[in-house]
């Protein structure tokens, strides 16, 4: 079956549900995205990428109510919850710890998740029609650079999923900040960052 090209969220939603496998724009580049709760999905992003299965991948939701019985907040302490209340929604990842039940290929070795509660209307949306978190990790072969230009996705990404959503991404300017909550560490500062933690602040 080829895959479907599409500008239509409703239709990337109902893929998505139905435990198919879709590129997606996100708020910088184009993402390969699946429901988090569809471990073969899943596995399928970490092998068209392929990726290391020891890295996990981002996990996103339209709000922080829908993952909360997946994280393990309670090691999680009230600096770093204020940050996350503060940020998000917003282009900003967190790592979070997750509860050990949560055995999923977007988790890491360490047992952490990345985290974003994203305000990008793709994300949200097909999170609340989809009625799951979805995985979002670049839509490129690991070490290959990602792309804003749909014309510019690589086949061998395009051709091995079941839909690519056609909408533009949201054009952030570089990728989104990394915090680990854990150890209070910027991993990586994104745009915003700064702006949103004087307000915090």
């Amino acid at each position: 079956m080829s895959t479907i090209f599409t500008d239509n969220i409703e239709q990337a939603a109902s893929v998505i549900a139905d435990g198919g496998v879709i590129v997606c724009p996100s708020e910088g580049v184009y993402g390969i995205s699946c429901s988090v709760l569809n471990e073969a999905a899943v596995k399928r992003i970490i092998a068209i990428k392929h990726r290391s299965s020891t890295k996990g991948l981002i996990i996103v939701d339209s709000s922080l109510e829908y993952l909360k019985e997946y994280l393990d907040t309670s090691r999680v302490d009230d600096r770093a919850m204020a940050l996350m209340d503060g940020m998000w929604p917003g282009p900003h990842t967190f790592v979070v710890p997750v509860i050990d039940e949560f055995k999923n290929a977007a988790v890491r070795d360490d047992h952490t998740a990345g985290v974003r509660i994203s305000a990008f209307r793709p994300f949200a949306e097909i999170c609340l029609q989809a009625k799951t978190p979805i995985v979002s990790t670049s839509a490129n072969i690991s070490g290959e650079n990602p792309t804003t230009d749909i014309d510019s996705l690589d086949p061998s990404i395009t051709d091995n999923v079941d839909l690519v959503l056609t909408l533009p991404c949201g054009g952030l300017s570089a990728s989104t900040s990394i915090y680990n909550t854990l150890t209070h560490t910027l991993i990586r500062p994104g745009p915003m960052w700064e702006e949103k933690l004087a307000k915090i602040k």
